[in-house]
């Protein structure tokens, strides 16, 4: 027979290997619950229920709401993703015109097509030095931001996300001064600042910066269970009762009192023992980052916007992929990262890793780097889907022939790839994670969004959106009516 989920899943935690990737909680024993199914329950007596909550649950709801400065928080046990795609059902009307950075997480391009909404793209600056060479979107302006606003009259609303997967914070605060000034409510995706909250190394967080709607992952960076998170709310500019509609559209009737506990349980030991532990979170994350100043070939990527707590090692001076460093920092000295792209990987950090993890992770590195070969990026063989040259796509708008709820219900076909150049794509193409698309339904394949594909292929990565080297596309014939009348209201 062979071994069961569990079975497999208790079979990996006896393994030693170190977890530098999320959840936050990085399997310390100490947060262990007791016998998970006797606390499974429903809205018994005496359990309040997280869609009225009266009791316990409430109580929890407003100290949060207090820490973070908001003026009323919320316990989601979807996920960030159930956070924002209520976020935006809670600004939005079918049909509405949206404002999205464009390395926004897949929840929000659903939320869009869900909405049957008309997104207009907002994108990150690219900037010099590491920033570029790694093919790391940089921060979004609050220029980019106003130039929309000015555009289009009929904005409901403004997404974007902050800080990014690697870390990079945008300035929120002047962001938030403009959509103010325009009246238009401001979401911000924090799902991976959680922790920027609870001590001053870390930056503002979106709610302190006057963001309408901030959607936080506690599990991503704190020690709390996968698929918990919190919204945290602002009326001024945001119906109470919709959003709160909403809350209980897109999650579940029966929320599990199992993740509530987990929640309960992060924020109790955040009670406890929080500024302590994160004094020494930081002072082990101070250490950690002057060790690494002793690195020669690998080194960590900096930023004056870039939080602390995502260690991205990038290896572009070597003749190592990012993926090939995580495979070797996996297979070698088992240690699990987080995820990898072209030229880097990244180590998540939180305040459940202490000395010995940050001391292990460095010895690592050390080792690995004394083991390299300085050489230059053309000759080391390697054709990263993040090299300088091949990342522009993202930020530079691909056309578009009908908006994504358009793509969904037109006729299909499968092609080859390399057969794909100049048709429409049926479904989202990305990489997971980070969960950004490079090609959104109902955008057109160019031939170097094919080319990129493809060396990211080659280098091993699985792409959402193609199987087997084909693609799925909007068949030819029928769909030119949609797509002429589409582009014509793009200009309005």
């Amino acid at each position: 027979m062979e071994t069961g989920l569990y079975e497999t899943l208790t079979g990996y935690g006896r393994q030693g290997i170190l977890p530098m990737h999320m959840p936050g909680h990085k399997r310390n024993p100490s947060f262990v619950m007791e016998n998970p199914y006797g606390i499974d329950v429903t809205e018994v007596a005496g359990m309040d229920d997280l869609h009225h909550p009266e009791g316990m649950i409430r109580r929890r709801m407003d100290w949060i709401a207090e820490k973070y400065h908001s003026e009323k928080s919320y316990l989601l046990v979807n996920g960030s993703t159930g956070g924002i795609l209520s976020a935006i059902a809670a600004c939005c009307r079918h049909g509405d015109r949206i404002a999205v950075a464009r390395n926004c997480h897949k929840s929000v391009y659903h939320a869009i097509r869900l909405l049957e909404l008309r997104p207009v793209y907002m994108y990150p600056e690219e900037t010099g030095g590491d920033l570029g060479r790694l093919g790391i979107p940089g921060i979004l302006s609050q220029q980019a931001v106003e130039q929309v606003l000015r555009s289009y009259e009929d904005v409901r609303c403004v997404i974007l996300v902050s800080p990014t997967y690697e870390g990079i914070v945008s300035p929120l605060r002047e962001i938030a001064e403009v959509t103010a000034r325009y009246g238009v409510p401001l979401i911000v995706d924090e799902a991976h600042g959680a922790h920027f909250n609870w001590h001053p190394s870390f930056p503002e967080t979106a709610v302190e910066a006057g963001a309408d709607l901030v959607v936080e992952s506690l599990h991503k960076t704190l020690p709390s269970l996968t698929q918990t998170a919190v919204i945290h709310a602002r009326f001024g500019r945001i119906s109470k009762e919709r959003l709160e509609w909403c809350l209980q559209t897109f999650q579940s009737s029966s929320p599990s009192y199992i993740l509530m506990a987990g929640i309960d349980r992060c924020f109790a030991y955040i009670e406890r023992e929080g500024q302590e532990a994160f004094d020494r979170y930081v002072e082990n994350l101070r250490q950690f980052e002057e060790e690494m100043k002793q690195l020669k070939r690998l080194y960590l990527f900096d930023s004056p916007r870039k939080e602390r707590s995502k260690i991205v090692i990038a290896a572009d001076r070597t003749g190592m992929s990012g993926k090939e460093l995580a495979e070797c920092l996996r297979t070698r000295y088992r240690i699990e990262t987080e995820m990898s792209l072209g030229d880097y990987c990244i180590a998540m950090t939180s305040v459940c890793d202490g000395a010995q993890s940050f001391e292990r992770l460095g010895a690592a590195l050390k080792e690995i780097d004394a083991g390299l070969a300085r050489v230059e990026k053309d000759d080391c063989g390697f054709s990263s889907i993040f090299d300088r040259d091949r990342i522009r796509y993202i930020w530079q708008e691909p056309e578009r022939a009908m908006y994504s709820y358009e793509a969904a219900f037109c006729p299909r076909e499968r092609v080859l790839l390399e057969q794909a150049e100049g048709r429409v794509a049926a479904e989202d193409v990305m990489l997971y994670p980070p969960g950004i698309p490079l090609l959104v339904q109902g955008e057109v394949f160019s031939g170097e969004m094919i080319r990129t594909i493809q060396a990211g292929i080659g280098m091993g990565y699985a792409i959402d959106g193609v199987e087997n080297g084909c693609a799925d596309v909007v068949k030819t014939g029928g769909a030119g009516s949609v797509a002429e009348r589409v582009n014509g209201q793009n200009g309005k």
